[in-house]
């Protein structure tokens, strides 16, 4: 966590508070706290004063001046009257409220302008806005407060610190850095722990102990790419096989094989006994007969078991194929211990246990399962319902399925599907047994995610006008043009507060939810119901009937029953997330105004603003969290799903241990003549590996890049940096490799990210 705005200095032991209103700013309060100033060195300095401002236009502390006639602001103390001239606190006051009029940014000055504008007055009758006469008239309708301690703490709440504990990042390195690997370098084993492990940092070749830094690979879903890729559930992590260990491992290689034979036995069963029985009476089916006909059987019988019998006969052959000629050499490879695979190719052409075999046994039938599987499961789903409308009629279907046992009926029609996640579960056994170098490892979580993958039957995702649609049967006011681009990845609820941003105070009616999609943020008020973030993605996935009637009822137009309304959105780049020290709020801060603003009662200001909200259900206490959300939604819109999917595009995440601040770097190769399709404006931070290579840089302020660092990997023991920020600072370093993130993490503080 990284702190991003300064801590308020006030003490009421040494300010007293004084205040009046502007009436060139809205009427509202102008606040001055004066003491004299303490320094490091000494506890008071009378020579010098302390002077804290507080406007519309911010907060600004003057912790030590000195009012000198030679000053260039000493010139608004003639603006006040001759009473208060005299006065040195009124003069600190006057000189102070200038200095901070004077030092305010411009764009600042026009946005107040223009929202308090002084068209209408009668000419000469009030100072131009900042001026020292501005500044003169309300300090003298300044008057001391009673109430300095209950102030300050009120502005402690109102301008607590504001963090970030997650940034993103662009890690890029030169064209021809990143060599995807093919299939059979899995069957490698590293010497690196690491690289067995997570076999994608094989791929970077010298780069790799870079990359090493940035940890383990985040996933990110596409429509292609559903699931994060298998991970052992039990991973034996020695590096010597031992002979129990190897007796073990044959045996479940051996329990595979019987089962399939015996799995193999029951399909066939069901193909040419079973149903070959009922087929067979189908068609000698009478007219008027209330046993089912051909078509009604299909569905209780489908086509697609006999492509499973096919297919698993044959692939049984295969497997047990491989047990047979491999029995002779793995009984004399058990009793010798293997010591260690590691650095070992042989495991690509010899491995006595026969698990390599098999692995790529896997990898070769596993996708041929996928159709008639998956055709098998989605017909077994009214296997129940069917059988039982079968049996209702007074048929000879009913005297046969008698004479057969209505329970073997039932049990054989449902072997197909249990026998897809009894292989998941085999496979989890077998890797246990093996030592984390044994080259059968990747292939089998390879053939472990075919099988998770077929067995998933997913649907397609929800195309994005699906979504968009039915939250706008949802949420009253959905505009009709507004339909998200990219992937709805979470609902945070909330409930906004105002100033001073005092949770325990009563402000039910601001709830609301947050809809964070890839490319843009959605925010919906709460009107009637307790329907929470996490059950409205649900019903938008998986609408619940009374859901859906209620949806469908207000699409077409009849009585309205919303529980949420619509009260705007902002492009993703459009806004910055910041957070409370202890995660209980965040800070939504936009740099355009918010669009598709509520015309009518549920109307709010669209205009640039710092808006902070309570999050409550699962977020509560998580600001990190959403913020981590947001970041990862940040750059799934940033690239497209073609280039996610390539092999040599990932995310990694990284949390440094002092600050506790995540690094989420989208790691790629990209050539400075390279325009990369479907890309979009790149992160705020950029770092660029080897310029010299021909890596595509950026510079500082190109299409919102605030910061870039520029790394030179020399031998790869030391590394040379050169930061550059918006603020025009650079750092130069040159630090051992694993010195690298903390010192990049520190210099980017020292630019300023603003998140």
């Amino acid at each position: 966590m990284v702190r991003v705005t300064e801590e308020l200095a006030l003490s009421s032991d040494n300010v007293t508070l004084y205040h009046a209103a502007d009436p060139l700013l809205g009427h509202l309060p102008l606040l001055l706290f004066h003491g004299p100033s303490t320094t490091a060195n000494y506890t008071l300095n009378s020579s010098r004063v302390q002077v804290h401002v507080f406007t519309p236009a911010g907060f600004q502390s003057f912790p030590r001046i000195t009012i000198s006639p030679n000053s260039p602001f000493y010139g608004v103390v003639h603006h006040l009257p001759r009473e208060f001239q005299g006065d040195e606190v009124y003069r600190a006051l006057a000189f102070a409220l200038f200095k901070y009029f004077t030092e305010l940014p411009d764009g600042v000055k026009t946005y107040l302008k223009n929202l308090y504008p002084t068209r209408g007055r009668r000419p000469g009758s009030a100072p131009t806005l900042f001026s020292e006469q501005h500044a003169a008239e309300i300090v003298k309708d300044m008057v001391q407060s009673d109430h300095t301690a209950d102030i300050i703490e009120t502005l402690q709440d109102a301008l607590q610190t504001q963090h970030i504990s997650n940034v993103d990042l662009d890690f890029v390195l030169p064209p021809g850095a990143i060599v995807p690997l093919h299939a059979a370098d899995l069957e490698d084993v590293p010497d690196d722990e690491d690289d067995i492990l997570d076999p994608t940092l094989r791929q970077y070749g010298g780069y790799t102990p870079l990359i090493k830094l940035f940890g383990e690979p985040v996933f990110l879903p596409t429509s292609r790419l559903r699931r994060a890729p298998s991970k052992p559930t039990a991973l034996n992590r020695s590096k010597s096989f031992l002979k129990d260990q190897k007796v073990e491992l044959r045996m479940k290689l051996t329990e595979l094989v019987e089962t399939e034979e015996r799995y193999v036995g029951k399909v066939r069963e069901l193909v040419k006994h079973v149903a070959a029985d009922f087929r067979e009476s189908a068609q000698a089916r009478a007219p008027g007969s209330l046993s089912p006909s051909e078509e009604e059987l299909e569905k209780l019988f489908p086509s697609s078991a006999d492509g499973i019998l096919q297919v698993n006969s044959a692939f049984m052959e295969e497997m047990r194929r491989i047990i047979d000629d491999t029995e002779e050499e793995a009984l004399k490879d058990m009793e010798t211990p293997t010591m260690s695979f590691m650095g070992s190719k042989l495991g690509r052409t010899r491995d006595p246990s026969g698990a390599l075999q098999i692995a790529r046994l896997f990898l070769e039938w596993f996708p041929k399962f996928t159709e008639c599987y998956q055709d098998y499961i989605k017909a077994s789903q009214h296997f129940p319902s069917l059988l039982n409308s079968f049996l209702d009629q007074q048929s000879s279907f009913k005297q046969r399925v008698a004479q057969a046992g209505e329970q073997t009926i039932r049990s054989i029609l449902i072997e197909p599907v249990q026998r897809l996640p009894r292989y998941s579960l085999l496979i989890d056994q077998i890797v246990g047994c093996i030592p984390m170098t044994h080259p059968a490892l990747q292939p089998m979580l390879k053939a472990r995610d075919i099988i998770t993958n077929i067995c998933s039957m997913d649907d397609p995702l929800p195309d994005k006008p699906h979504v968009a649609n039915r939250l706008r049967n949802m949420v009253e006011a959905w505009p009709l043009n507004l339909e998200p681009q990219g992937r709805l990845i979470a609902a945070a609820d909330f409930t906004e507060l105002a100033p001073p941003f005092q949770p325990l105070l009563n402000q039910s009616d601001r709830s609301g939810i947050f809809l964070l999609f890839s490319d843009c943020v959605v925010i919906i008020k709460k009107m009637s119901g307790n329907m929470t973030g996490r059950e409205l993605l649900r019903e938008i996935e998986k609408p619940s009937a009374a859901g859906l009637l209620i949806s469908m009822t207000n699409a077409a137009g009849g009585p309205a029953a919303y529980e949420f309304v619509f009260t705007g959105w902002h492009d993703m780049a459009d806004v910055r997330f910041t957070e409370a020290v202890d995660g209980t709020l965040f800070w939504m801060t936009s740099t355009s105004e918010m669009r598709g603003a509520h015309p009518g009662e549920h109307r709010i200001s669209k205009a640039v603003t710092s808006r902070c909200f309570l999050l409550q259900e699962m977020y509560e206490a998580r600001a990190s969290k959403w913020g981590e959300d947001v970041v990862k939604a940040r750059v799934e819109a940033r690239f497209s799903e073609k280039e996610r999917e390539d092999p040599t595009w990932t995310l990694r995440s990284a949390r440094m241990p002092d600050s506790n601040l995540g690094l989420h770097a989208a790691i790629f190769q990209e050539g400075a003549d390279q325009l990369i399709e479907g890309r979009k404006e790149p992160a705020p931070i950029r770092v660029v590996v080897d310029h010299d290579r021909g890596t595509k840089g950026a510079p500082v302020g190109h299409y919102g890049v605030e910061i870039v660092v520029n790394v030179t990997t020399n031998d790869m023991k030391k590394v040379s940096m050169l930061t550059v920020g918006l603020n025009g600072r650079q750092f130069q370093d040159e630090v051992a490799l694993e010195d690298f993130l903390p010192t990049m993490s520190r210099r980017g503080k020292k630019q300023h990210y603003n998140p």
